[in-house]
């Protein structure tokens, strides 16, 4: 049985296997591995802690199958592109000279990346730990029961195996074929929509901000005509007494009448304020009210009342992650499990568009009434409390927990 435990450094992060003993016995496959970049293999490096020999497998931004597949289903592609990787590290393995019964097919030992559906795999120098049964134990589980073709083929696939028959050049033949009789269909041209990006209206209150100021705009253009004149006569003529009081009480017609122009204007957005500035100390008033009004009487005995029921947190809590900084307009609700967050679409149930989000970042389960957080091997990492939980630990949450995804910041209720 494979010794396994998960490490996270500041970049990366790490499956770790330790020596079950063939790793002693199996030097050259054990440096052929670790020295070489293998196309299909995860990358691997090897360390010598304390005396312990030890695997460490990068895993960084890639996700088990089983992790990816949890909550979803294969069809035919993913079962076509699944099996030539199969097949192209298995011509990799033989130009090393490496046996391809040491590679462990177990899904949560297979790695893809998210985006691409490229696969790694996980090669260990012990040839009892590689089994196909597990692998197609899981695909019978997993296929998509809708996709005709991909259940007929792994149900082909598993009798191969139980009567010790597989052969994977057969198999792809399979695809081949499959792939040769829907070719004349994809060649027939498809339409192709282009959608178009309307701009959104103007909100109703900028609307009529803007018609007012746009009245404003002929009264203010004649004050400052007006006001250009005074000065122009002015400047250039020597007035009498009299012509001065003329020029004094223009200046002050066009102050005045931009002072009106302006409270116009200001006047509705003020009465405003005023309105709610008054409505706000009557609304928080009116219960005071009702409570020093009420009648005594009517005031149900002790004896009515009764004892406190206590409600056990599972059953008062509203399951829901609500978002603490003021730049985070998230709320995550956990009233349908499993529920898994991350910034890809289509690969997450909710989409958290922010950079310190990985892919998919974490998975929220339920195990009768308590639930749990998973950390999906993220980048950046989840917090429970203050505690980055270890790539793919599992750990309860309750009710006043904090929950940190990346950057952002949630409190669970």
């Amino acid at each position: 049985m494979l010794n396994v435990r998960y490490y996270k450094d500041y970049r990366h992060n790490y499956l770790i296997m330790e020596d079950n003993g063939a790793l002693t016995e199996n030097v050259y496959q054990r440096k052929m591995i670790s020295e070489n970049k293998i196309r299909g293999l995860l990358p691997v490096s090897e360390k010598n802690i304390n005396g312990e020999l030890l695997l460490y497998y990068e895993i960084t931004s890639r996700q088990s199958m089983k992790s990816l597949y949890a909550m979803k289903k294969i069809g035919m592609e993913q079962l076509k592109s699944l099996f030539l990787q199969l097949r192209t590290v298995g011509d990799a393995l033989q130009k090393y000279l490496l046996d391809e019964s040491c590679l462990v097919l177990a899904p949560e030992y297979i790695f893809q990346n998210v985006e691409t559906g490229e696969a790694s795999f996980l090669y260990y120098p012990d040839p009892e730990e590689g089994t196909l049964q597990d692998f197609i134990d899981f695909l019978v589980e997993k296929v998509d029961g809708e996709d005709g073709e991909a259940v007929e083929t792994v149900y082909r696939i598993a009798d191969l195996i139980q009567r010790e028959q597989f052969v994977l050049d057969e198999i792809l033949k399979w695809f081949q074929d499959d792939y040769d009789r829907k070719k004349p269909e994809e060649t027939q041209p498809k339409e192709i929509f282009m959608p178009v990006k309307t701009e959104p209206e103007p909100p109703l209150q900028e609307e009529k901000k803007e018609n007012r100021l746009k009245k404003l705009m002929p009264t203010a253009g004649v004050c400052i005509a007006g006001m250009g004149l005074l000065i122009y006569v002015v400047c250039c003529y020597q007035l009498s007494y009299r012509e001065w009081i003329y020029v004094a009480g223009g200046f002050g017609l066009i102050v005045i009448i931009a002072v009106c122009a302006v409270s116009w204007y200001l006047f509705p957005f003020f009465a405003k304020g005023e309105k709610e500035r008054k409505q706000g100390p009557e609304q928080r008033r009116e219960p005071v009210q009702e409570i020093q009004n009420w009648d005594q009487e009517n005031a149900p005995s002790l004896r009515e009342v009764g004892n406190t029921v206590y409600v056990p947190w599972t059953e008062s809590c509203e399951n829901k992650l609500y978002g603490t900084d003021r730049k985070n307009k998230y709320h995550i609700d956990l009233s349908r499990l499993p529920l898994t967050v991350g910034k890809l679409p289509g690969a997450v149930d909710m989409v958290l568009e922010e950079p310190s989000v990985s892919r998919m970042h974490a998975r929220f389960t339920k195990t009768g009434s308590a639930v749990y957080i998973t950390d999906l091997n993220s980048t950046n990492g989840t917090f429970r409390n203050g505690m980055r939980l270890a790539p793919n630990a599992c750990e309860i949450i309750e009710p006043g927990d904090e929950i940190k995804i990346g950057k952002l910041n949630f409190i669970y209720r």
